[in-house]
């Protein structure tokens, strides 16, 4: 149990020092990959490899509910408690950009959700989620290649243009998302040790417990976006990690071992439904203080469920 909160405190540094590295080098690695620092955002913090590493040895262990509910419980994490307390401390953009590729969150969430329908996640379901993220990337590439810098991430995109080359931004980047990766598989490990006495499903452990575990650099980046300004960047974070959760994540750990995922509809339902939900609620495109006090409230209440069950 000491271990175990040892580590946690060890990957929550880790994790904030990945994230400020990563927000500092955001727009010259836009520039570095002939992007928009909002798809550098998208593509590179909303990577998870720590969810697809953890997902895969869940998998391989025969732990199939620790492997589906990580998946979808981190993606309901972040679309409840880290958008939720991200808007509670400034309202969060939620307009143009950021509404289509919130679209494509709800559909690659409602990919897994049909992957989870029949209960068992089978070897050709898991090549098709890892299809559908690869058409994804490829069409975010398209779509993000060298348009302008936008809204609030001009600012610091000018500033980075005058101090650093965009080769070395992009390495150091790069830097921030492996620090914050090594961050999160600490963190893996100590939720593991503190919730190891505890009695409770393979299922409910994933969907909360080690979901909020592997989340932890969501936290850190929104907070590193929230501090410098650049809401952008914690919007499309956000956003990533969902798409990349419900497909590559989900779809690499079912290559590995056929999933057994049965209790995990409906949260999968919930996690697709939740980016509609949130595009219907903002208005004037920004996500304001009342909705982020809606979702923290209800992420507290959906683990006090899951966790009384």
């Amino acid at each position: 149990m000491v271990l175990g909160f040892g580590l946690l405190a060890v990957s929550a540094v880790m994790l904030i020092a990945g994230a400020e590295v990563f927000t500092e080098n955001a727009a010259a690695a836009a520039r570095g990959l002939g992007i928009t620092v909002f798809g550098a955002a998208f593509l590179l913090a909303g990577a998870e490899p720590e969810e697809m590493i953890t997902a895969v040895i869940a998998s391989g262990r025969h732990r199939p509910g620790l492997a589906a509910g990580d998946a979808i419980g981190a993606n309901l994490t972040m679309l409840t408690l880290v958008l939720g307390l991200a808007a509670l401390a400034r309202p969060l953009p939620f307009g143009g950009r950021v509404r289509g590729y919130a679209l494509w969150s709800a559909l690659a969430g409602g990919l897994a959700a049909l992957a989870v329908a029949g209960g068992i996640i089978g070897r050709w379901q898991g090549g098709l989620l890892v299809a559908a993220y690869l058409a994804g990337v490829a069409l975010l590439w398209w779509r993000e290649r060298e348009p302008p810098v936008i809204g609030e991430a001009a600012e610091i995109g000018e500033k980075d243009s005058r101090s650093r080359p965009a080769a070395a931004g992009l390495a150091l980047a790069l830097g921030g998302v492996a620090l914050m990766a090594a961050g999160g598989w600490l963190a893996v490990g100590g939720a593991e040790r503190v919730v190891q006495g505890l009695r409770l499903t393979d299922s409910a452990v994933g969907l909360t417990l080690l979901a909020l575990a592997t989340t932890a650099e969501l936290f850190a980046l929104a907070w590193a976006a929230m501090r410098r300004g650049v809401t952008e960047i914690a919007v499309a974070g956000v956003a990533g990690s969902v798409a990349y959760n419900a497909t590559a994540s989900l779809g690499v750990a079912a290559l590995v071992r056929p999933l057994a995922a049965w209790g995990i509809l409906a949260p999968a339902i919930a996690a697709a439904a939740l980016p509609l939900a949130l595009l219907a609620l903002t208005r004037g495109g920004r996500l304001n203080r009342l909705t982020g006090a809606v979702l923290v409230i209800g992420y507290g209440a959906w683990v006090t469920a899951v966790l009384a069950r």
